[in-house]
């Protein structure tokens, strides 16, 4: 960001990584669940920023974060509530949107390096799927698209080509984690995952 105020938008695309702590019949099944997923994020961004003086101001806009995790966890043994000890190869995948209103602080070193951080305050959607395969059987969790509450932390890098151009490093740092609860229909039970995931990007930014 220069110092100027103005109107910004921004395209960024990064690492989204998930992690997740599982209760209930999912907590029976931690064992074969992957610890870390990784995968791919994109997301716009719409705002201000209100320069208080050359080096630093306020930066107000808006968010919205598409990103997917991939997970996996090979030849583990497990023993489920029903059967025997089993081998199981376990894949998952982790859908995450979030929208944000968002409100940062920004410092600029010199002209063309600053950095910020903030708060953002929104919703975030989950639609998350659990593949277990074993040499004779095969089966699937899932569930609906649900959301909550996401209050995330923002930190960045700001690189500034020039007063109306800058390339962000940006991260996002979950303050809460989302309880995404799901059954599984063959045992009649259910369970939840508690899904934390960090997000970080690099982005373009321009300023009118």
């Amino acid at each position: 960001m220069s110092a100027n105020s103005g109107v910004f938008v921004g395209v960024n695309a990064g690492v989204p990584i998930t992690t997740p702590s599982c209760s209930g019949i999912l907590k029976d099944f931690s064992s074969v669940l992957p610890k870390t997923g990784f995968g791919f994020a994109a997301s716009v961004d719409l705002g201000c920023n209100q320069a208080i003086s050359d080096k630093h101001g306020l930066r107000y806009y808006v968010e919205y974060i598409y990103n997917q995790s991939f997970g996996s966890r090979k030849g583990v043994t497990i023993k489920p509530p029903t059967s025997g000890v089993i081998k199981s190869d376990t894949k998952a995948d982790i859908i995450n949107q979030l929208a944000t209103f968002n409100v940062d602080y920004y410092f600029n070193f010199v002209d063309s390096f600053g950095m910020y951080f903030g708060v953002g305050v929104g919703y975030a959607f989950f639609k998350s799927k659990w593949t277990f395969s074993s040499s004779d059987s095969s089966s699937v969790v899932s569930g609906k698209a649900k959301g909550g509450l996401a209050v995330p932390v923002n930190v960045g890098f700001m690189f500034n080509v020039n007063p109306n151009n800058s390339i962000i490093l940006s991260a996002k740092i979950p303050l809460i984690n989302y309880e995404y609860k799901t059954s599984i229909a063959q045992l009649q039970q259910s369970g939840s995952a508690k899904l934390t995931t960090y997000i970080v990007q690099i982005g373009y930014s321009h300023k009118f």
